[in-house]
């Protein structure tokens, strides 16, 4: 898709359905979502142990 579409393409690899590539994206929202609320209260106690952990995945 990459070449034929000139850099990419919104459809869902073969072998996967739908609802998968739903669920990934949700997912993946979550982490992003949480990682920022995570990294922006300061009242959090939890902003300490997981932002080190969880702030790669989203940023890749």
């Amino acid at each position: 898709y990459y070449d034929r579409y000139g850099g990419g393409a919104n459809v869902v690899a073969h072998g996967y359905t739908k609802g998968v590539g739903l669920a990934a994206e949700i997912i993946g929202t979550f982490v992003l979502v949480y990682t920022v609320f995570s990294a922006t209260d300061p009242k959090r106690s939890a902003r300490d142990s997981h932002v080190p952990v969880l702030a790669p995945l989203p940023i890749g």
